[in-house]
């Protein structure tokens, strides 16, 4: 779709004063509420509405316990809305021809290879884009392993399905690495480099980066978590190794330029600077979302869509493009509601937290003038309710697991080094009467829970708090592996010259 020069070339000329006053009456209040309420302490808004930036403001604080406020300009870690950069990278190069859609990976990335040979077999830059590969989500793969790129890009080949190929959408972080490390090779550069030379400097996003590394802008939001209410600070989250599938950091600003030119059909003050066919492709249906997966329903969404970085439903009888982005310590949603020119960004600086979403669709409510729901009011209410019956549960649990309770082998048995291809290594040490478990960047203690089970606690570093660990023991005692993963990513990694236990308990 064109819009008209006088449209195209409408730049940020808008006053500050002006792109913060309220479009909706009552919406700082709203937000300013719903901050105050979940105890986040920062979140950043931008509303974009005919190629024009009718609202920029920030909220709260940059970190919890400073002075630092957020605004417009504040810069956030957006997760997973890197994925819709990585798809309009590639449609860029397919635009000139570098790359096609329906490629195999190999044809790009030569030593790329999966585990299902009819997958293998198979494959391809669209697949990969629209999570329908078969692969499980396989997190542990790369957060807080240290693996790098290329190193990562080899271990797919060890990853197990979940599900037939192309049979079922199944969210896959690696696989949108793999798309990007394709681009950079197709483009004879680097993905780092084609975002930031085809849409960061041509849209005019100057304050965003694709990572932390050169980052030189202070005006930048802490992560956080949070316990039970109170927000604690997290460290900044590096993705560079995933840097494809959700390493970007932006601000509202930059991001009300990046809706602008997905709306304004791929062009830029009257430059066009990806084919229209190509950048539509990145917003049409691929794949069909089930119900309770990846993604949460929308208020009024019948048939969630996965298209290539952008979640595809209806929206109260609308089409709606949108997206999530979580990394350990920041939340993001950005949501396009394209027959109507209109899209919202929400950035927080806290991990895990639903206010992006609720005031996305808040918003989006108002502009589309459905009838006005408290949503984050609403959803607290029920988050207070289930945290309470989590937290009776977590009592009940740990009331069962003294923590003098031992284990039935002695610590020394269960020291040791297990690897296998796809995780790589895992140390386990005794330190100050106390096993300690190690892999790549993550390093905590193992605190005994029952039989061979134990739980790692892990880094402020890591999403999790704590993580279930199993030791295998052979009928002789000797500690033979151990269960590593999470959900049903859960591998059983070999000892590398695993100690027998004599009967008296000790070593040998």
């Amino acid at each position: 779709m064109k819009y008209k020069n006088a449209l195209v070339l409408l730049a940020f000329g808008n006053t500050a004063s002006a792109q913060a006053t309220e479009p909706y009456p009552g919406l700082d209040a709203y937000i300013t509420n719903a901050v105050q309420t979940w105890k986040i302490p920062g979140v950043s808004v931008a509303i974009v509405r005919n190629d024009s930036v009718i609202y920029a403001k920030g909220f709260g604080v940059r970190a919890a316990g400073g002075h630092g406020a957020v605004n417009e300009r504040t810069l956030f870690e957006i997760g997973s809305d890197t994925k819709s950069f990585t798809a309009t990278t590639i449609a860029m190069l397919v635009s000139e021809g570098k790359m096609r859609w329906d490629a195999p990976i190999a044809e790009y990335l030569p030593d790329f290879k999966l585990a299902d040979p009819v997958a293998n077999g198979a494959v391809t830059i669209r697949d990969a884009l629209s999570h329908r590969t078969g692969i499980g989500r396989g997190e542990l793969v790369w957060v807080g392993s240290g693996a790098t790129r290329d190193e990562l890009v080899h271990r797919m080949r060890f990853m197990k399905p979940e599900s037939p190929f192309r049979s079922q959408f199944s969210y896959q972080n690696v696989m949108y690495l793999v798309a990007g490390q394709a681009a950079g090779k197709a483009a004879g550069s680097t993905w780092d480099a084609q975002v930031r030379e085809r849409i960061l400097v041509p849209v005019g996003m100057a304050s965003s980066v694709t990572s932390y590394k050169g980052l030189t802008d202070t005006n930048v939001s802490v992560p956080h978590g949070m316990d039970h209410d109170t927000a604690f600070r997290r460290p900044a989250f590096d993705a560079n190794n995933i840097a494809p599938a959700g390493a970007v950091i932006s601000n509202a600003i930059d991001m009300a330029k990046w809706i602008r030119f997905q709306l304004n059909d791929g062009v830029v003050k009257g430059k066009r600077l990806v084919e229209s066919a190509a950048l539509r492709e990145t917003h049409t249906p691929q794949m069909l979302v089930g119900r309770g997966n990846a993604f949460p329903d929308s208020l009024g969404a019948h048939f969630p869509t996965y298209a290539m970085g952008w979640l595809v439903e209806d929206y109260r009888s609308r089409l709606l493009w949108q997206h999530s982005g979580g990394t350990i310590g920041m939340t993001s949603q950005v949501g396009l509601l394209p027959d109507q020119k209109f899209g919202v960004v929400v950035m927080s600086n806290m991990g895990s937290t639903s206010v992006p979403k609720l005031l996305q669709d808040y918003i989006l409510d108002r502009a589309v003038g459905a009838p006005v729901r408290d949503l984050s009011g609403d959803a607290y209410t029920r988050y207070a309710t289930q945290r309470q019956r989590a937290d009776s549960v977590a009592r009940a649990q740990d009331a069962q697991h003294p923590a003098t309770a031992l284990p039935p082998l002695p610590l020394a048995a269960y020291a040791g080094t297990f690897a296998d291809s796809l995780y790589g290594i895992v140390t386990v040490a005794v330190k100050d009467g106390h096993l300690m478990l190690a892999h790549g960047e993550w390093s905590g203690p193992l605190q005994y829970w029952n039989a061979n089970n134990f739980r790692w606690t892990l880094p402020l570093t890591a999403a999790l708090n704590t993580l279930p660990v199993k030791f295998d023991v052979a009928p002789d005692n000797a500690v033979t592996g151990i269960y590593f993963g999470l959900g049903a990513d859960v591998n059983l990694l070999g000892r590398v010259a695993a100690p027998r236990i004599d009967r008296r308990g000790g070593t040998q």
